[in-house]
């Protein structure tokens, strides 16, 4: 009986853990997403500050600026719209935000 009651309280708590288990993995996965997105951004800058222009893709970041292409942890593919001047973006976590600049120009302060 004493084991049944165990296994019982057991299962209870699993019951009740798993639920916010499940809720945090999409969140996860988009805070890993949006890290992704800063490193790509980032490799970026500084490839275009050495070589005076953007890469035409990913693989060109690839070892100097990054260690390995970075890989969406839900699948997703993302894009490197960097000579339009947009930030890199993931069609899952982080669409494409044209009105928001990715490098500044001369009219804007530097940080």
């Amino acid at each position: 009986m004493e084991i049944i009651l165990t296994v019982a309280i057991v299962l209870l708590l699993f019951g009740l853990a798993l639920p916010a288990f499940l809720k945090t993995r999409p969140q996860r996965q988009k805070a890993l997403c949006l890290a992704n997105l800063d490193d790509i951004a980032s490799a970026c800058r500084h490839y275009a500050i050495d070589r005076g222009g953007f890469p035409a893709s990913l693989d060109e970041l690839v070892p100097a600026y990054l260690p390995e292409v970075p890989r969406c942890p839900a699948d997703g593919d993302y894009a490197l719209v960097t000579p339009e001047g947009l930030p890199p973006s993931c069609p899952i976590h982080a669409p494409p935000a044209p009105d928001l600049p990715f490098f500044p120009t001369a009219a804007e302060p530097q940080p």
